[in-house]
């Protein structure tokens, strides 16, 4: 086959003018391709090769080129930053935005966007449910904007949550992400007994001491870990609850804002029962270490309300 050397030249010569970025592994592969379809001769695959680092060379030199060059600003050129060099208004971290709470609840804590939002967490359908029956939405009793955030204890298994409003509070124990199902929401009143007060009479109260059940998806040799739970309302100058059992057991509530809560675990016997411990004591103390108040004789009672027609 007849070689036109000008006309190869002059194409080699061209693709360098382009000066853009070639990769001369591909450029070779094709030179290879198209050397075994027309069978070029050794010297043609030659200059074809040298084409590559020509090409290349040239456009590393042009690369450089612009680097090393600024561009001279016009006397008549605007001076002001272009939209993308405008730095953007940032807001402070400690300066949050109008939205970041929730509307007051008077005599609750207040809740940022985020606390809030464990509450309907808490309460996926609504309102809290009947005590017998999870899908029995139970809106007498109020709907998730009736209720705030108040106090939680949480542990490496998982935690539960203090949830109130005005009338009464409601036990949470969300589900671990493909680990364990979440707890019914079910509705206590404030004091046990309807109307419900959020007042509280003294230095500390309890309201809750029950059980909360983390139902696990693929229960370990342990059984679903069973929790005892202690919450309830105390004194706002109280910054630390006692809890203690009349077996010796003791816990540390944690405290907010005027309400606590405490979980502590507790295993089945032999026949796979959980028999909650007797707790003999609980009492609040204020920042000196003093203590405010004291609860004794706590008898074991079931969450929730007696409907109508239970």
């Amino acid at each position: 086959m007849t070689v036109d050397e000008r006309a190869v030249t002059e194409a080699l010569s061209r693709l360098a003018g382009q000066a853009r970025p070639v990769d001369p592994e591909l450029l070779l592969s094709r030179a290879l391709r198209r050397r075994a379809r027309l069978k070029w001769p050794r010297w043609g695959l030659a200059l074809a090769a040298a084409a590559c680092v020509v090409a290349i060379g040239v456009v590393g030199l042009r690369a450089r080129e612009q680097l090393a060059v600024s561009p001279v600003s016009s006397p008549t050129a605007s001076t002001e930053p272009t939209a993308s060099m405008v730095p953007t208004a940032t807001r402070s971290a400690t300066d949050p935005p109008a939205t970041a709470y929730v509307r007051d609840i008077p005599g609750l804590p207040r809740n940022t966007i985020a606390q809030f939002a464990t509450v309907e967490d808490c309460m996926p359908k609504g309102s809290p449910v009947h005590s017998m029956d999870g899908e029995r939405l139970l809106p007498q009793y109020g709907t998730v904007k009736d209720y705030r955030w108040l106090v939680e204890a949480k542990d490496k298994l998982g935690v539960t949550r203090l949830v109130g409003s005005r009338k009464g509070f409601v036990l949470c124990t969300p589900g671990v992400r493909l680990v364990s199902y979440p707890t019914d929401p079910i509705f206590s009143y404030w004091g046990k007994n309807p109307p419900g007060k959020l007042a509280l009479r003294g230095a500390l109260s309890i309201d809750a001491y029950d059980g909360q059940m983390q139902s696990e998806i693929n229960p370990g040799r342990d059984g679903d870990p069973y929790f005892l739970v202690v919450a309830g309302r105390v004194a706002p100058q109280a910054t630390r609850v006692e809890v203690e059992w009349a077996d010796g057991r003791q816990m540390t509530a944690n405290v907010r804002n005027g309400f606590y809560i405490g979980r502590t675990r507790v295993y089945p016997d032999k026949k796979g029962a959980y028999r909650p411990a007797v707790l003999s004591k609980v009492t609040a103390y204020g920042s000196d270490g003093r203590a405010l108040g004291e609860v004794k004789g706590i008898a074991w009672g079931s969450t929730g309300t007696i409907d109508a027609d239970d």
